[in-house]
């Protein structure tokens, strides 16, 4: 099916903005089916502490060598080439990490500025057909109103971060279409393996 994450289709690349629990929680389940993850936050430290995180719980992978992009994220994240994970980019560049995405995905605590700028820089510099979600409880019409793609946007709540079982709710908003539901439906159940609801 066209609208379905597949493995005849090239693996998505999933942008998470926020080194928090619930882009770990995403990124480890990410990382395991293969696609490729970034995660961007302003702090260095979080991004360190994230990348030894998910170093624990993925395993480093050195399939391949580091990028030109990638040299800096190691040296940042105190990775070494051989202790890497594979697929995983680390930046502090927040529109080079909108730009590269299909799905972009907010996991910021809840601030409604804060989301209404974010989903302003998704709207200016996303591909044409990415898919902007959020994680926090503002409401999705909210942040979809102020993007000229209200039809590509939506919410999702996972029950709990710590938990192998956790439950994922896809929350639509008013304008969002059958596809970007079947295809956050596909990411998430059969790519990252999370029960949606």
């Amino acid at each position: 099916m066209p609208n379905e994450v597949s493995h005849a289709d090239p693996a998505p690349t999933i942008a998470l903005i926020g080194a928090t629990p619930i882009a770990e929680l995403i990124a480890a389940r990410a990382l395991r089916a293969n696609l490729h993850v970034i995660i961007d936050d302003v702090s260095e430290t979080r991004l360190q502490a994230t990348s030894r995180h998910l170093l624990a719980l993925v395993g480093a992978q050195d399939s391949r060598a580091p990028g030109p992009q990638d040299q800096s994220a190691l040296a940042r994240s105190g990775l070494s080439n051989s202790a890497k994970i594979h697929n995983l980019l680390l930046t502090q560049s927040i529109d080079s990490a909108i730009r590269s995405a299909d799905f972009l995905i907010d996991t910021l605590p809840d601030d409604l500025e804060v989301k209404l700028e974010l989903f302003t820089l998704f709207d200016k510099f996303a591909e044409p057909n990415a898919i902007f979600i959020t994680t926090g409880s503002i409401p999705i019409d909210h942040l979809a109103a102020i993007t000229f793609c209200p039809d590509r946007c939506l919410a999702v709540r996972i029950s709990d971060t710590t938990n192998s079982k956790a439950v994922l709710e896809l929350i639509p908003a008013k304008q969002t279409s059958p596809q970007t539901l079947a295809k956050t439906t596909a990411l998430f159940h059969q790519s990252l393996r999370l029960r949606v609801t």
